[in-house]
C-alpha cells in the first residue's frame, strides 16, 4: 500500500476544488470520485486558482456502493478521509466514508439533502420550519397548493444553487412547474427525485457557514445578501456583506443554525445554512451539507475579516487536524480584523466589449483585493437582472471603513455612468428583404400575373452602438450535459425567423444542419433576416424524393461523428418533415399521430371535436367541393391554401365570382415555400380584433412568450389597413381569455414541443382560431428586440432553442410574459396618404432621431413610386419604437402619425403625377438602426 495519506473528494467542483487544493497543499494525495450522471460541463467548473490541480486517481461511481468501495481500495492508497466536494457528492461521500470506517456523517438519516426531510427533522426538533408538502405525484401536494397563500416556492427536493427553484404565483403555474421538474434533469446530473412545495418566506436572507468535527460546530462566517431592484428585476444581487458575530442578528442565527445541524445529524465537515429572519424568527430555507459555493471567491475576504481563516481551511482542519480545529474560535472575531465586502458588479448597458477601463480603475482603488470576472475584450455583456448576468465580483478590504465606503460608492458610480466597459459600435452590411409574401401572383385587370414583392438581394446597412441599457434583456447561462460542439441540430427549411433560431443554436456551440424540403424554392433559401449575420451551416442537405429512410441516411451522413440531438422546423414548409424525421430519429417530437396538422381544415375539425369555438368552413381540390358553401355562406368569405406561410394566398372575397376566381388562381399557383397548393380552404369571415399568441412548448408544457394585437383601421378607402402591432399585457382580460384557449388548441392539435403562434379572432361569442402555425412567428423576427425589451430579456427565438436543448432554462422561464412589461414599445406600420415618385425621405430622418427609435425597415428610397396604403403590400415601412417611459413612446408614435398625415415623410419629384399600383423596386432596400442601440441583437 502507498504510505502517502489520501483523501477522497466526491465531485470536486467550485469551492470543492479549493478544499481539495488545501488538503493537497498539506502533503496529501487526492482521489477524485465522480458520481453517476455528473455532467461533463460541471466537471470543468474549476476556480481559476485551481486550474493546475492534479489528482492521484480519477474514478467514477460504480453500480453499487460495494463496487465503488472496491474500486477505491484497488488504488492501494492510504485513505484517511472522504468528503463531498459538491452538492451531488454529499450522499455518496456519507455512504462511502461510513463503509470505509472513516470520519463520517453516516447514513442514519438516509437523505439529509432532501429539503422536505430537512424541514420535517427541524420541526420535530421544535425549530421554526417552513410549511410544505412534497412528493412525486401531484396528488401528494395538491391540497397544499390549493390552500397555501401564494406565491409558493416549488423546487426539487435535491438541487444545487437555484437549480429548478421557481416562485409560483398561481395554482396553475405551480402545477405546471411541478410536472416540469418531474420530467427534468438537474444541473448536477440525474433525475429530479421529488418536488417540494413550500411557503414563501419574507425577510432578509442570510447564509451561515460552519465547519464541524464530531458534533462540535465552529461558525466561520455569517453573511447577508444585498439585494435591490435594478433593470426591471425586483431582486438583483449587489453584493454580500459579512455580519458581525456580536450583532443581534448573528446572536439569533448562530444558535438556531447549530440546532439545525444537530437535528440533521451533521457532525462532520463543512456546511452552509440559508436562513431568512421572518417576523416570527429565523427559519431555515435549506441546509447545504457542503462548503459554500461561488467558486470560493469569498475566501480572501473571509481570511482578512477573521485574521487568517475561512471555511476552506476550517474544512481541511476538521478532517485532518483535530488540534488546529479546536483552536478555531467558536465564531468569527468581533469586531472584524478589517473592513471589507464583496461587491457584485451590475451592468446597466449591453454590447460587445471593446475595452475594460472600469476594471483597470477598480484595480487601482486603495481597498482593492480581488476581481473575478468572465468578461474580457470581445465578450458580449448583457443587462444585469440576476447572478448569472452579473459582470464580475470584487473583493474590497481596508482597515479604514471610510476608505472602503468611498471605494464602494466609486464602483457604483462607474456602473451608473456605464464606465466599466467601452462597447464596440458596429456597421453591418446585410442583404435580403424581410417580407415572406414572395412569389404568389395576383391577377391584373388584363389577366397578367403580378408579383407585389421581390426578394432579390438589396444592400442594407445597420448602424448600432450602445447607449440604451434600460431596454435590454438578460443573458442566460446555458448548461448542457455534453460538449455542444460534438452535437448537431437539424433545422428543416431555415428561413425568416427560422434563421434566427438556427443562429441561436449555432451561437450556443452546436453544429447546424440545414435540411431543405423537396421543392423548396431557391429564392426562399436566400430569405435570410437582416439580423442573421453569423450563421454558418455545418452542412446543407436536400430532401430526396426516395422517402424518409433515405432522408435519414443523408442527414446522418452529413452529421458524421456528431450526435444529432434535435430536429425542428425552421419554416412553414418544414413542419411535416421535421415531425416525421424527429420521430424517426427518436428525438423530441410532435410526431405523426396527426398526419397533417398544418392543414387549416384539419385544425378546425380537431378543435371543434375538442369542444372549442371553430370556423365554419369547406375545403377541396375541385370547385364542386366548396361551391355549396360559397353559395350559402354570408359574404365576405376568406379563401386561402390549406397550407401556407404568413398571408401567402389569403384573400377576402366579397362575392361568389371573386371567390371562384381566387379558388382557380390558388389551384394553379406555386406557394412561396415551393410546391403546389394542395387544396383551398373557404371559411367564414370572423369579425373582431385579431390577436397573435406566441408559445413555446416542451413535453406538453406551454409557455406564452407574447400576446400581440393588430391595430387595423379604415384608410384610403380600404376597410382594414394595418397601422401597427402591440403587445398585450398578460394580466389583461383579453390575455386571460386568449392564453387558455390557445393552449387548449395546442393540446387538441398534439403540439407538445417547439414554437408556435396562433392567430385568433376575439369574436362576440368568444375567441376563435383563425389558424395555428406550427412554427415560430415570422416576419424575419423583426419583433425580437421589442419582445426582449418587453419581457426583460427573452423572446420566442431563445425559448424555442431552450425547449429543445436546455430543459432547465425552459423550466425556469415564467409561464406568461411579465406584467407590467419591462419597457413600453410597439411596431408602427407606416401608412401613405399620398402618391408620387420619391425625391427624398426627410420623414425617415426625423423618425430616426426620436428618443424611442429602435428600428426602421422600408423599401422606399429616392426614385421609388409610392401609392396610397390600402394593405400590407402598399405599406411604406415598419418602425419599432421602445422606451421605458410610456409617455415618451406615445409622444413619438403620435409624431410618426402626424408626419404621415402632414405628408412630411417624403418629398416627391412631381406631386401631380398619377400612378397606378406597380411592382415596387426593392433593390438597395434600406434598414436603419438607432446610432445609440447596439444592444438589441
Amino acid at each position: 500500500m502507498n504510505s502517502t495519506t489520501t483523501v477522497i473528494i466526491v465531485d470536486p467542483y467550485s469551492t470543492g476544488c479549493l478544499i481539495a487544493q488545501e488538503i493537497s497543499r498539506r502533503g496529501n494525495e487526492i482521489i477524485c470520485l465522480w458520481t453517476k450522471g455528473f455532467s461533463e460541463e460541471m466537471k470543468q467548473h474549476v476556480p481559476m486558482s485551481c486550474e493546475n490541480m492534479t489528482y492521484a486517481y480519477t474514478l467514477d461511481e460504480q453500480e453499487t456502493l460495494e463496487k465503488t468501495k472496491q474500486a477505491v481500495l484497488d488504488t492501494s492508497m492510504n485513505i484517511i478521509g472522504c468528503i463531498a466536494g459538491g452538492e451531488a457528492g454529499v450522499d455518496l461521500a456519507d455512504a462511502l466514508s461510513e463503509a470505509l470506517g472513516l470520519r463520517t456523517n453516516g447514513t442514519a438519516i438516509p437523505n439529509r439533502r432532501d429539503k422536505k426531510v430537512q424541514q420535517e427533522l427541524i420541526a420535530a426538533a421544535g425549530l421554526r420550519s417552513v410549511r410544505q408538502a412534497g412528493g412525486t405525484t401531484l396528488a401528494e401536494v395538491d391540497d397544499f397548493l390549493k390552500t397555501e397563500p401564494y406565491p409558493i416556492v416549488v423546487k426539487p427536493t435535491e438541487s444545487a444553487g437555484s437549480d429548478g427553484v421557481k416562485l409560483c404565483h398561481t395554482y396553475e403555474e405551480a402545477v405546471d412547474h411541478f410536472h416540469t421538474l418531474m420530467r427534468s434533469q438537474m444541473v448536477n446530473g440525474g433525475e429530479c427525485p421529488a418536488v417540494l412545495c413550500q411557503e414563501f418566506l419574507r425577510g432578509n436572507e442570510y447564509v451561515v457557514d460552519h465547519v464541524s468535527r464530531e458534533g462540535v460546530h465552529k461558525t466561520t462566517m455569517v453573511w447577508v445578501y444585498d439585494k435591490r431592484p435594478a433593470n426591471g428585476a425586483a431582486f438583483v444581487y449587489f453584493g454580500c456583506d459579512a455580519v458581525d458575530s456580536e450583532s443581534e442578528e448573528a446572536k439569533i442565527l448562530i444558535p438556531y443554525v447549530r440546532k439545525v445541524l444537530d437535528a440533521l445529524g451533521l457532525k462532520n465537515g463543512a456546511s452552509h445554512g440559508e436562513v431568512i429572519i421572518t417576523s416570527d424568527g429565523p427559519c431555515l430555507v435549506e441546509m447545504n451539507c457542503r462548503a459554500r459555493g461561488g467558486d470560493g471567491n469569498w475566501r480572501p475576504l473571509c481570511r482578512a475579516l477573521t485574521g487568517g481563516f475561512s471555511q476552506v481551511e476550517g474544512a481541511a482542519d476538521a478532517l485532518l487536524d483535530e488540534e488546529a480545529f479546536h483552536r478555531y474560535p467558536e465564531r468569527p472575531p468581533s469586531p472584524f480584523k478589517a473592513a471589507g465586502q464583496e461587491v457584485i458588479l451590475v451592468s446597466y448597458a449591453k454590447g460587445k466589449v471593446k475595452a475594460t477601463p472600469g476594471y483597470d480603475m477598480i484595480r487601482c482603488l486603495p481597498s482593492f483585493v480581488y476581481l473575478e470576472t468572465g468578461i474580457k475584450i470581445g465578450s458580449e455583456v448583457d443587462y444585469t437582472v440576476d447572478l448569472v448576468t452579473g459582470i464580475g465580483s470584487v473583493i474590497l478590504m481596508h482597515e479604514d471603513p471610510a476608505v472602503l465606503e468611498k471605494d464602494v460608492n466609486f464602483i457604483r458610480y462607474m456602473e451608473e455612468i456605464k464606465g466599466i466597459f467601452v462597447f464596440e459600435s458596429v456597421a453591418v452590411q446585410l442583404s435580403h428583404p424581410r417580407t415572406e409574401s414572395v412569389a404568389l401572383p395576383t391577377l391584373s385587370e388584363s389577366g397578367v400575373a403580378q408579383y407585389p414583392f421581390s426578394s432579390s438581394g438589396p444592400n442594407l446597412v445597420r448602424l448600432m452602438s450602445n447607449d440604451r441599457p434600460e431596454l435590454m434583456g438578460s443573458m442566460i447561462r446555458r448548461m448542457t450535459t455534453i460538449d455542444a460542439s460534438r452535437e448537431a441540430v437539424i433545422v428543416v427549411d431555415p428561413y425568416s425567423t427560422g434563421c434566427l433560431i438556427a443562429e441561436e443554436i449555432y451561437k450556443r456551440g452546436y453544429k447546424v444542419i440545414a435540411l431543405w424540403t423537396d421543392g423548396f424554392s431557391e429564392e426562399m433559401k436566400k430569405h435570410i433576416p437582416l439580423s442573421c449575420t453569423s450563421l454558418v451551416y455545418h452542412a446543407e442537405v436536400t430532401e430526396p424524393t426516395t422517402g424518409l429512410g433515405d432522408t435519414q441516411k443523408l442527414v446522418l451522413m452529413a452529421a458524421g461523428a456528431l450526435r444529432v440531438v434535435a430536429c425542428l422546423a425552421g419554416g412553414e414548409a418544414g413542419v411535416d418533415l421535421a415531425d416525421k424525421l424527429s420521430e424517426r430519429l427518436q428525438l423530441r417530437t410532435n410526431g405523426t399521430e396527426i398526419p397533417n396538422r398544418r392543414d387549416k381544415k384539419i385544425q378546425q375539425e380537431l378543435i371543434a371535436s375538442s369542444g372549442l369555438r371553430s370556423v365554419r368552413q369547406a375545403a377541396g381540390t375541385t370547385f364542386a367541393e366548396v361551391e355549396h358553401f360559397l353559395r350559402t355562406e354570408s359574404y365576405p368569405v376568406v379563401l386561402k391554401p390549406t397550407e401556407s406561410a404568413g398571408s401567402d394566398g389569403v384573400k377576402l372575397c366579397h362575392n361568389f365570382n371573386e371567390a371562384k376566381d381566387h379558388f382557380d388562381l390558388l389551384m394553379r399557383s406555386q406557394m412561396v415555400n415551393g410546391g403546389q397548393c394542395p387544396a383551398v380552404l373557404c371559411q367564414e369571415f370572423l369579425r373582431g380584433k385579431e390577436y397573435v399568441i406566441d408559445h413555446v412548448s416542451r413535453n406538453g408544457v406551454h409557455k406564452t412568450t407574447m400576446v400581440w394585437v393588430y391595430d387595423k383601421r379604415p384608410a384610403n378607402g380600404a376597410a382594414f389597413v394595418y397601422y401597427g402591432c402591440y403587445a398585450v399585457d398578460s394580466e389583461s382580460p383579453e390575455a386571460k381569455i386568449l392564453i387558455p384557449y390557445v393552449r387548449k388548441v395546442l393540446d387538441a392539435l398534439g403540439l407538445k414541443n417547439g414554437p408556435s403562434h396562433g392567430e385568433v379572432m376575439m369574436t362576440p361569442d368568444g375567441p376563435c382560431l383563425v389558424e395555428m402555425n406550427c412554427r415560430a412567428r415570422g416576419g424575419d423576427g423583426n419583433w425580437r428586440p421589442l419582445a426582449r425589451a418587453l419581457t426583460g430579456g427573452y423572446s420566442q427565438v431563445e425559448v424555442a432553442v431552450d425547449s429543445y436543448l436546455d430543459g432547465a432554462a425552459f423550466s425556469a422561464l415564467r409561464d406568461i410574459p411579465p406584467s407590467p412589461f419591462k419597457a413600453s414599445g410597439e411596431e408602427v406600420i407606416l401608412v401613405s396618404y399620398t402618391r408620387g415618385v420619391v425625391k427624398s425621405t426627410p420623414g425617415f430622418d426625423i423618425i430616426r432621431k426620436l428618443p424611442s427609435f429602435v428600428y426602421l425597415e422600408t423599401g422606399v428610397k429616392p426614385g421609388t413610386k409610392v401609392d396610397y396604403t390600402v394593405d400590407l403590400v402598399t405599406s411604406i415601412g415598419s418602425v419599432i419604437l421602445m422606451h421605458r417611459d410610456d409617455a415618451i413612446l406615445r409622444q413619438d408614435a403620435d409624431k410618426v402619425r402626424q408626419l404621415e398625415k402632414d405628408d412630411m415623410l417624403f418629398e416627391y419629384e412631381d406631386p401631380l403625377e398619377s400612378l397606378g399600383h406597380k411592382k415596387r423596386d426593392e433593390h438597395n432596400h434600406q434598414c436603419y438602426f438607432s446610432a445609440s442601440r447596439i444592444d438589441l441583437y
